[in-house]
């Protein structure tokens, strides 16, 4: 299933920085990771450009990244240049819509620094998509249940905290719904678990306690023959990323997220 830009309210040739966003949250080269985990987690946002003082692109850092080597025992105490990736997909600020769109979806890339003569400037995401859409007529008739991501990987509300962190790094999820006995009870976001994990200095404490105890408890869910349109317009309206959908039992179904938009988009 396909749907063309300019269905949605999206022109394809118009410059990329027309949807981005300016200003980006940015680490710096020589900063402390701990430092870096801060600001991650007040940006909201699942990475950030690592730049000189003069906002040169260095490389990129994420909060798997960061997961990965605090789980493997290193020191958050390290530079951020110890741990982030020197190959950067990014896009320049004159690159059109459509050819960043399939930049993205070839790269699989959530998130890309935006550039002029390689200085950054922006960030677009797969959110900024979903935040541009502006006509919602065409995907009315599409039901969530033909787009969505069927039987989604899932956890117990037994888990602990440090083996949900070891199943988002090893299985690269962003997000987790919790079911118990087949019944959709919670959902954790690798975002949402970061910030809290930060905000109790990564305490073992904190990492000893179940998910159950610090998940979104009773999240949105839709029912697999919601409209494609009304999802999009509710991911839209409370900035969330993702959308579960459960049956009239609350039985997992599937799940929609950003990606599966822009995959839908041509």
């Amino acid at each position: 299933m396909e749907v063309k830009l300019e269905r949605v309210g999206i022109d394809r040739k118009n410059k990329i920085v027309s949807i981005s966003s300016s200003n980006p949250f940015v680490a710096y080269i020589g900063e402390k990771l701990i430092d870096v985990c801060k600001r991650l987690s007040e940006s909201g946002h699942r990475s950030l450009p690592v730049v000189d003082k003069k906002m040169q692109l260095k490389g990129i850092v994420t909060i798997t990244d960061i997961l990965n080597l605090f789980i493997s025992g290193g020191s958050l105490n390290a530079y951020v240049e110890s741990i982030m990736s020197r190959e950067v997909i990014s896009c320049e600020e004159n690159e059109t819509i459509e050819y960043v769109l399939q930049k993205m979806k070839i790269s699989k890339r959530g998130r890309l620094p935006v550039l002029s003569k390689n200085k950054v400037i922006g960030i677009v995401s797969e959110a900024d998509f979903i935040l541009a859409t502006r006509e919602f007529n065409v995907l009315e008739d599409i039901k969530i249940g033909e787009v969505m991501t069927r039987k989604p990987f899932f956890v117990p509300p037994s888990f602990s905290v440090r083996e949900i962190i070891r199943t988002m790094v090893n299985g690269k999820y962003r997000r987790l719904p919790v079911v118990d006995n087949g019944v959709l009870v919670g959902y954790v976001t690798s975002n949402s678990l970061f910030k809290k994990l930060v905000e109790n200095s990564f305490s073992e404490d904190f990492l000893n306690r179940r998910i159950f105890d610090v998940m979104t408890k009773n999240p949105i869910a839709v029912q697999p023959s919601e409209s494609l349109s009304s999802v999009i317009k509710t991911m839209k309206e409370k900035k969330i990323s993702s959308m579960l959908i459960a049956s009239e039992k609350n039985k997992l179904e599937g799940i929609f997220t950003e990606r599966d938009y822009l995959n839908l988009l041509v």
